[in-house]
């Protein structure tokens, strides 16, 4: 003969079932969205909506509650797992989501006190350790490679006509210098090292001869290849002394009501090595997300990829050049080479995006 279900706490039945409803919402707005991560946030739905479901009849106190408690365990434990690889973005839904069934699995802990001295305890404990092995052990698939729609070497010619259209263009300020330079290709050596399948090494002088700036940018079709070159690591390697780092609010200008969080960073010249400062602006773009950190675009690179058609790695570095004779503070976001490192990510940013990154949506890019 069964055992009589165990009367379980109303108000936590129902709270757990609420966080569930607050999840489902939070991953229907992510999946209809669009976007790589839209296949997953589908799935947190079905298990958002499974679990609510699942809790309601347990605060209903309806005959099976301990089963349907049990079972509840399962997809509580899918949303914390599979939510938490998406807010390494600290995108405001990835981190909502993650909160939310996060706590979804504190009041569940609590609502299924009373089945601690019986066998279904045993199985919740059972179900959520099964689920947790799985996604621990679970490798995704990695993201199909894909490739660049054109050279990045083509910026060559791009970059400074699209600099020139920038002095033209009405409200831009009257200092704005024409812009004149090449690519340089990289020795051998330092080529295996970066180990980047496309690359683009751009220096350019202004006409009036006081600022040189250098574009580097690296492009790797398959997302999850190493990141040997970081700007904070290499140039003090080579010399230059790390002043500060920060990373500084932009809205992206392409993309309305979309913000990247570029690392801005000054170097000084080290003993022995001339007298020209270095204003660098510095960011990661793994598939169509940007990233500041190293790490978590490595992390992105790897577990960040699930659902995805495909994805890249680039890396943009803009370094401003100037004299350290300037009085202006060069990290004051009014100064001219800060102006300068800015006005060349809103013109590169637009252009890797629309002619050089590969459309990840399923359309050919370019």
């Amino acid at each position: 003969m069964d055992a009589p279900d165990a009367t379980f706490s109303r108000p936590y039945a129902w709270t757990g079932a609420a966080l569930m409803a607050l999840a489902l919402a939070l991953s229907a707005a992510v999946a209809l969205g669009g976007g790589p991560d839209a296949v997953l946030a589908w799935l947190g739905v079905g298990a958002a909506a499974l679990g609510a479901g699942l809790l309601a009849v347990v605060a209903g106190g309806r005959p099976g509650s301990d089963r349907a408690l049990m079972a509840a365990a399962v997809p509580v434990c899918y949303l914390v797992l599979s939510t938490a690889p998406m807010a390494v973005t600290r995108d405001v839904l990835a981190v909502a989501r993650l909160a939310a069934a996060a706590a979804t699995v504190l009041v569940y802990a609590r609502l299924a006190a009373p089945l601690a001295a019986r066998l279904q305890y045993g199985v919740c404990c059972g179900c959520l350790g099964v689920a947790a092995a799985f996604f621990l052990v679970w490798e995704p698939p990695p993201p199909r490679p894909v490739p660049i729609a054109r050279p990045l070497v083509e910026l060559e010619k791009v970059l400074p006509q699209a600099l020139t259209d920038l002095k033209n263009a009405p409200g831009t300020a009257e200092w704005w210098p024409g812009w004149k330079g090449q690519h340089t290709r990289l020795p051998e050596s330092i080529e295996k090292v970066l180990g980047a399948d496309e690359y683009l090494n751009l220096e350019l002088a202004s006409s009036d001869g006081v600022y040189r700036v250098l574009v580097f940018i690296t492009y790797n079709a398959n997302a999850m290849t190493n990141i040997p070159h970081v700007p904070w690591v290499c140039m003090t390697q080579s010399g230059f002394r790390l002043v500060s780092i920060r990373q500084d609010d932009m809205q992206h200008p392409a993309i309305r009501g979309k913000e990247l969080r570029p690392n801005v960073i000054l170097f000084e010249p080290g003993e022995g090595m001339g007298r020209q400062n270095a204003l660098m602006f510095q960011y990661f773009n793994i598939g169509g997300t940007y990233e500041s950190s190293r790490q978590l675009a490595r992390i992105l690179a790897t577990s960040g990829s699930i659902g995805r058609r495909g994805s890249f790695l680039s890396q943009t570095q803009v370094a401003v050049w100037f004299p350290p004779a300037a009085s202006e503070e060069p990290l004051a976001k009014t100064s001219r080479p800060y102006t300068v490192g800015m006005e060349f990510l809103k013109t590169i940013i637009p252009l890797l995006e629309k002619q050089y990154y590969p459309d990840l949506s399923g359309t050919e890019g370019g």
